[in-house]
């Protein structure tokens, strides 16, 4: 067995507490080029909105791998390269990246607002040949594949090679891009609204 990288593109979807869209995109723009910890839970939340466990910034806990990055060579690596690539970044960690965000800003004090972003980290592939790895990436555009933070450990350690069906694993250390075109920063849930959040009003919604 071989293992190969490439880069690979995702969508995430990012949760912004703040009481404008000004005030939103301000906190959005210092984490562009920066990268984040997919084993940092900090960055990742599923409270419910209006929740005091609802942090000030967060991630849902799911996202898609939509291509290998365009232009880039599905590379041979050595498995020293591939426990490199694995380590978690101490510059990906929340408390690095935005030390100042809160994890609990509090029940009804700021409106929600979400984006949909271009993500991208770097795919890691065990295959017998290469022919096998590039006729994975090539299904990717199509299938869309999942990434649920629940399966954590089949994906961000490199435990997910024992799935010989589906041979790939994530580096961690994921770099936000820009925001997608199809969700540009928005308002989603307003603070003025009376009702109270249903149960199932989660950022799996």
């Amino acid at each position: 067995m071989a293992f190969f990288s490439i880069g690979l593109g995702m969508a995430a979807t990012i949760y912004i507490q703040a009481n404008s869209l000004k005030e939103a995109r301000g906190k959005l723009q210092p984490l562009f080029s920066k990268q984040i910890d997919a084993r940092d839970g900090r960055w990742f939340s599923d409270a419910s909105f209006g929740s005091p466990a609802l942090p000030e910034v967060s991630f849902a806990t799911a996202m898609a791998i939509r291509w290998a990055v365009p232009g880039e060579v599905c590379q041979a690596i050595e498995a020293d390269e591939v426990d490199r690539l694995m380590r978690s970044s101490p510059d990906a960690q929340k408390s690095t990246v935005v030390p100042s965000s809160t994890d609990r800003l509090g029940v009804r004090r700021a409106s929600l607002y979400w984006a949909d972003l271009l993500v991208r980290t770097t795919g890691i592939l065990k295959v017998q040949r290469l022919s096998n790895g590039l006729a994975l990436l090539a299904a990717l555009p199509s299938t869309c594949v999942g990434v649920h933070w629940e399966l954590a450990d089949k994906w961000f350690e490199l435990e997910g090679f024992d799935n010989t069906d589906f041979p790939l694993v994530l580096s961690p250390n994921i770099t936000v891009l820009a925001e997608s075109d199809e969700l540009p920063l928005q308002e989603h849930w307003s603070v003025a609204e009376s009702r109270t959040p249903s149960a199932s009003e989660t950022f799996s919604d």
